[in-house]
């Protein structure tokens, strides 16, 4: 109906005022759209712990021009880069963030590691309350490490672990010709393969000076990164500032597999070099950039307050929905492992075991040197200290003697050489089962040739099912002094032909220059002593009894190197147990109350020992 003869009649106009109202109007309420803060609590799903995470994890934190924006660790952005300085809100955007992905995500959909490698206690609340005020605790959190402080080998025993799921995930994938998680989860739903994503916050203090540590922590790293975006296994990475990792330097491509830059007000280098955008942020509001940080990719998020109300209820309505999960690993920097709950975890078989302390890893293991009937199946601990390995060796001996597989039937011989030694030896004694003999100093030489005289005689009848015979030196430097040639040969002896007739000899050394002069040959060699613990001790000191590798560690309260010559290639850091036993137990998981813990400081060394996943970890 065109043409001329079709008559159009406009309706009147608008008046201008009212044209200018409305305008108004539709101002002020887009304004008020776009400024509207939310809270957190707006933006958890309704129906909690359902979403599935087959081709990804999303969460909102925040909206963008009111529009909720959500975070996305998937394949096209597989990790993340959180940045900011201190008060910028970066601890309130990572709680947010966890506790939106245990608000969509149920335990079998993704697995939290969480690490705080800076003074705080940030992820505290997600883990079980030792105390037991509250029972409840994030079902979907697998480790937790609070209170690490500089413990870099901790962070360093987490890379090794989720390299080693990648590893397990990657032959399960070739097994059935799938190439990504979700094409593995799709032919093979009987499997648990959640995804997992670890929350390393202040992760530069993981790559402190160039040594070992760093260096193996680089590899990891970038091995991590790389290979991570198809097994399901993300990262979220948190610093004030990246730009003074040495490590990384020249490492581009690391950081290339962090699609996803978070930067908060102030921050630097986390955008591209070019994208400046986060200086001009105000508080509360975050550049969130899906596109490698280049600008085009900036989206400015206000962030709400995840406070800790919020993020409480979310982890007791986790908790009530999967209250039948499996405690997290617990790493508490801040406390030392119990001896009774570690020798509680020793193996059951009947092979006597020398408890020295624990190994830092993600699964708490205990480190023991095996003091079966072989060559060089001895002990030395190694120290300045009495107050340190005094106890540490009384826990030894009396770890031994309780796995035998008859105890009642052991000899122990103690031979208290040092005089601020003698007071343990005598509390040792009463703990100790079997037959106990005391051997004061005037009486050690005689004691040491007819201990020898009581191998040969054993070697000479052949076979095994000899009793065994423990002889526990304190203060073994003294021997040098107290014995001839004779009495040298003879204890040189005891070391070498000893532990295969079922006699142990375990040793308290002050220095290692006296046990390498004892070691030396052609009487007896540095692998005789089969495993030995070292405590205060220099690294440049324990060369000698390497074989001249070298060795970079220094000293740190509560650490030690432990060094199994049948399990280890190099010495390995441990976490010394409080002495006392039974204390409180800092590295708990698989339902004990037992928790990893140490007293501070750190070595140089990358150490960390143990096998195995972490239940659910891998395929």
């Amino acid at each position: 109906m065109t043409g001329p003869h079709v008559l159009v009649e406009p309706d009147p106009p608008v008046p201008a005022d009212d044209v200018t109202a409305v305008c108004e109007a539709i101002a002020a309420g887009h304004e008020q759209w776009r400024g509207r803060l939310g809270a957190f609590k707006d933006m958890l799903p309704r129906r909690r712990g359902e979403g599935r995470s087959h081709d990804g994890l999303k969460v909102v934190v925040g909206h963008e021009d009111g529009i909720p924006a959500e975070l996305s660790l998937d394949d096209h952005s597989p990790h993340a880069l959180v940045g900011g300085p201190s008060g910028s809100g970066k601890t309130n955007l990572l709680l947010a963030w966890i506790a939106g992905l245990a608000a969509h995500y149920g335990p079998d959909e993704v697995e939290l590691y969480l690490l705080d490698f800076k003074e705080g206690v940030s992820f505290t609340p997600f883990a079980p309350d030792p105390d037991g005020h509250r029972a409840d605790r994030l079902p979907q959190a697998r480790l937790i490490g609070v209170n690490i402080n500089t413990d870099r080998e901790f962070g360093l025993a987490l890379l090794r672990h989720l390299s080693e799921v990648m590893r397990s995930r990657a032959e399960a994938a070739r097994r059935h010709g799938a190439t990504k998680l979700a094409e593995l989860r799709a032919e093979r739903p009987d499997l648990r393969l959640p995804r997992i994503v670890a929350v390393i916050d202040e992760f530069q203090f993981l790559f402190t000076g160039r040594d070992a540590v760093s260096a193996e922590a680089t590899a990891l790293l970038e091995d991590v990164a790389r290979r991570g975006r198809s097994q399901g296994v993300h990262l979220v990475l948190a610093s004030q500032d990246v730009s003074g990792i040495d490590a990384l330097w020249g490492r581009s491509a690391i950081f290339e597999q962090f699609v996803l830059r978070i930067a908060l007000p102030r921050a630097r280098r986390i955008l591209a070099q070019d994208n400046e955008a986060a200086l001009a942020l105000p508080r509360w509001h975050a550049i969130v950039n899906h596109d490698s940080g280049v600008a085009h990719g900036n989206r400015v998020v206000r962030l709400p307050e995840a406070g800790g109300p919020v993020v409480r209820d979310v982890q007791v309505t986790a908790f009530a929905d999967f209250p039948d999960t499996q405690e997290p690993v617990v790493f508490d920097g801040a406390r030392a492992p119990g001896y009774d709950a570690l020798a509680a975890r020793l193996p059951a078989d009947g092979v006597p075991r020398a408890l020295v302390g624990q190994f830092v890893d993600v699964h708490g293991s205990p480190a023991a040197a095996e003091l079966s009937d072989g060559p060089g199946r001895n002990l030395g601990v190694i120290g300045p200290d009495a107050r340190v390995a005094v106890p540490l060796l009384c826990s030894a001996v009396r770890s031994v003697a309780a796995s035998l597989p008859d105890p009642a039937s052991a000899q122990v011989v103690l031979v208290p050489l040092a005089p601020d030694a003698a007071a343990a030896a005598s509390g040792l004694a009463p703990d100790l089962p079997g037959t106990v003999e005391k051997v004061s100093a005037d009486g050690f030489a005689a004691r040491v040739a007819e201990l020898a005289a009581t191998v040969r005689a054993r070697a000479a009848t052949g076979g095994g099912g000899h009793a065994p015979l423990l002889v526990v030196m304190f203060g073994a430097d003294a021997a040098e002094s107290m014995l001839d040639r004779v009495g040298t040969e003879d204890l040189r002896a005891l070391l070498r032909h000893g532990p295969g007739v079922g006699v142990h000899v375990l040793g308290w050394w002050q220095g290692a220059q006296r046990l390498k002069t004892l070691l030396a040959p052609p009487g007896a060699a540095i692998d005789d002593l089969g495993a030995w613990v070292a405590t205060g001790v220099q690294g440049t000191d324990l060369v000698a009894l390497l074989g001249g590798q070298p060795l970079d560690w220094t000293p740190t309260p509560g650490r030690a190197l432990f060094l199994d010559r049948s399990r280890h290639g190099r010495p390995q850091l441990v976490i010394l147990t409080d002495a006392g036993g039974g204390g409180s137990d800092t590295f708990s998981g698989g339902g004990s109350s037992d928790t990893l813990a140490g007293r501070g400081g750190s070595g140089t060394l990358a150490g960390g020992g143990g096998s195995g996943t972490l239940a659910g970890g891998g395929a």
